[in-house]
């Protein structure tokens, strides 16, 4: 059973109807490394469709605001505020304020495996997971680091400057970006949040195959009723609320992609009646599979 393919940085036209290929032409190393001022979003068409990407990303704010959505969550992106997403979670680009300004840059794991920089940026992810919000807001010292690092990066991007040096610079930015966090006091883990951290991990990797409060809960090693206790008290929402809104994601994903029929969506997420597949769709979207993919532009 085969997951929802993730695009690579060539490919990734459909999601805001940018032309990548003018972007790929322009820069032959647009799989490994790009960068572009967040003006050059302002003839975007939004939202785009829910996706995944080969690569991490992420946005830093110098002006105004975007918002995205990852998995089912809403995150406001705010001045002052930087956004990193690894590669596979799935991020839906919502809105973005007329006047924003800052920069977007996506890179792979290859680019900085050199180095302290998949070191740097795993430490970010981790505190990514652990307090569930992938957006930090910078203090005013390391606001202004991080936009000196992104200017001079850009710069010698556009100017087409050796890759190695602008990987130094990516990687001193990551180091920028867990000193930052490395400040904020840890709270220490309660069981309760373990295991809700451990659940949203479980999810991500098996929301295809598994369904069932049950079956996570036992692959967690405790009971149904504990496990929708600790989602509950964590989050405000019962287990069975979060696995649906990651499978309506994961289908909403699949939607985007014309040459799977509904049906074969429906298989990819391990539902055999199309019908049920169907009724649960609308249930939580308000709309069908069919009526869904006709709102979207495949050209």
């Amino acid at each position: 059973m085969s997951r929802i393919p993730q695009y690579k940085p060539d490919d990734f036209k459909p999601i805001l109807d940018i032309d990548w290929d003018a972007k790929s032409t322009e820069k032959k190393e647009l799989n490994d490394f790009f960068i572009e001022p967040l003006q050059e979003l302002k003839d975007t068409k939004t939202p785009s469709q829910p996706h995944r990407k080969t690569v991490n990303d992420f946005v830093f704010i110098k002006k105004g605001s975007i918002e995205k959505m990852v998995c089912s969550s809403l995150f406001e992106v705010q001045e002052g505020m930087i956004m990193l997403l690894p590669p596979y979670k799935i991020r839906t680009f919502i809105h973005h304020t007329p006047d924003v300004e800052g920069f977007y840059c996506h890179f792979s794991n290859e680019f900085i495996a050199d180095g302290p920089g998949l070191k740097y940026l795993q430490d970010i992810l981790n505190h990514a997971d652990l307090i569930y919000n992938p957006t930090l807001f910078l203090d005013q010292e390391h606001q202004e680091r991080v936009f000196m690092i992104l200017r001079q990066m850009e710069i010698l991007y556009q100017q087409d400057q050796s890759l190695d040096l602008i990987r130094l610079y990516l990687i001193t930015l990551l180091g920028e970006i867990r000193h930052f966090i490395e400040k904020i006091p840890r709270s220490i883990l309660s069981a309760n949040d373990t295991l809700v951290l451990r659940f949203r991990k479980l999810i991500t990797t098996q929301i295809q195959n598994i369904h069932s409060v049950k079956e996570y809960a036992d692959l967690l090693g405790v009971s149904p009723n504990h496990l929708n206790k600790s989602i509950k008290r964590a989050t405000g929402k019962t287990a069975s609320e979060i696995i649906s809104e990651s499978l309506l994601m994961e289908a909403k994903a699949l939607l985007s992609l014309p040459r799977l029929s509904v049906s074969e969506i429906a298989f990819t997420l391990g539902i055999d009646d199309i019908s049920y597949f169907s009724r649960f769709f609308k249930k939580h979207s308000g709309i069908s599979p069919s009526d869904y993919r006709k709102r979207i532009d495949l050209s």
